[in-house]
């Protein structure tokens, strides 16, 4: 199983404006979350994929070419 399925909808989102170089306080406007709780999908998010950073995580989805899935939208519904 790919790792990145086990992410939920919300931790997408985070995943997505971190690849577009956002920092944690822009990800927490855009999304209506405090810092921390972006914080913390973070460390989830690292958790996930096996990676130690944010530049790590953002190749990550580069590299796996997950930009172009409708699933990282940000809109899409955790199932």
């Amino acid at each position: 199983m790919n790792p990145d399925s086990n992410l939920t909808a919300q931790e997408r989102a985070v995943l997505s404006l971190l690849v577009q170089g956002k920092r944690n306080s822009s990800i927490a406007e855009d999304l209506c979350l405090s810092t921390r709780t972006v914080e913390n999908h973070l460390y989830r998010i690292f958790n996930k994929l096996g990676v130690s950073s944010r530049i790590e995580a953002a190749l990550y989805v580069l590299e796996a070419g997950l930009l172009s899935n409708a699933k990282w939208s940000g809109i899409a519904q955790d199932e």
